[in-house]
């Protein structure tokens, strides 16, 4: 019996080690949450740990629904300081902190408080704010709070993730911090558009060229302009989040042009990255 526990333990090992990673849009809306759609935010679960990119609202709600593990996830990464993008971060926080804590949940505990990186102090100097009028003080070493850079700026021994620039965050004729992901895990390469702008020429074509998913955000820009730089990409697999309906009308004519496959997720899809 005890030979038997251990192959089954190693067994168990390598089905969770060989499965492809998955990709859950759970928010795929566009600026405010509609009767299909909330605002964005994705999971990416690999073999090893979760990450969050934006945590629009209902985050948490779409976690639980989904069944999947607030301990799971090792970072957040927001992309920009706009209210989808980050509006149910402080749910999220409550949730991470206490329902699913070491204390109030034997056995669920995997060792890890997960880092919140920001694109803005400003943004982590009224999260923080906002978390101590809840809390107190109480719990505080449990968020860990890391400011965004330019380049490569996150390496777990897992995930490294890479920030570059867009131009989609403008005030008053500046640019305010707002950023591209590329991220390496598991000999894959997955890229994350955030917002950008109407004319998509900061969309970096170099970095997203041939990853194996593109998370690419579906709202402002019209397709129909832009065919020639979507041929360029060439991911092994293209998924339009952040969506809007008039891109919607636009896409069965995309997809007769485009040579990959290409998909228009919706909230609680799940796409695998073999």
């Amino acid at each position: 019996m005890k030979y038997m526990t251990a192959i089954l333990s190693c067994l168990s090992m390598l089905s969770l080690h060989g499965a492809p990673m998955k990709l859950y849009t759970l928010g795929t809306g566009a600026g405010s949450p509609t009767m299909t759609r909330d605002n964005s935010c994705t999971f990416l679960q690999t073999s090893k740990y979760a990450y969050l990119i934006d945590a629009g609202c209902h985050v948490s709600s779409k976690i639980i629904r989904k069944g999947l593990d607030f301990n799971d996830i090792k970072a957040v990464f927001i992309t920009h300081m706009h209210e989808d993008h980050f509006g149910g971060l402080t749910s999220f926080l409550k949730n991470r902190m206490h329902k699913y804590s070491p204390y109030t949940r034997p056995g669920k505990w995997k060792g890890f408080w997960p880092e919140i990186w920001m694109p803005d102090a400003d943004g982590i100097k009224a999260f923080d704010m906002l978390m101590n009028v809840q809390l107190r003080g109480e719990g505080k070493e449990k968020i860990i709070w890391k400011l965004i850079k330019p380049g490569p700026f996150y390496d777990d021994g897992h995930l490294k993730v890479t920030a570059i620039p867009n131009k989609h965050f403008k005030v008053n004729d500046e640019y305010l911090p707002s950023y591209c992901f590329l991220f390496e895990v598991e000999g894959k390469k997955i890229f994350f558009t955030g917002d950008l702008r109407n004319d998509l020429s900061d969309l970096p074509i170099d970095a997203a060229k041939d990853a194996d998913l593109i998370l690419c955000e579906f709202t402002h820009y019209v397709l129909s302009r832009h065919y020639d730089i979507f041929q360029k990409l060439n991911p092994g697999k293209l998924v339009f989040n952040h969506v809007a309906k008039r891109n919607e009308i636009l896409f069965s004519d995309f997809k007769k042009v485009i040579k990959y496959p290409a998909f228009i997720a919706n909230d609680g899809d799940v796409f695998e990255i073999k």
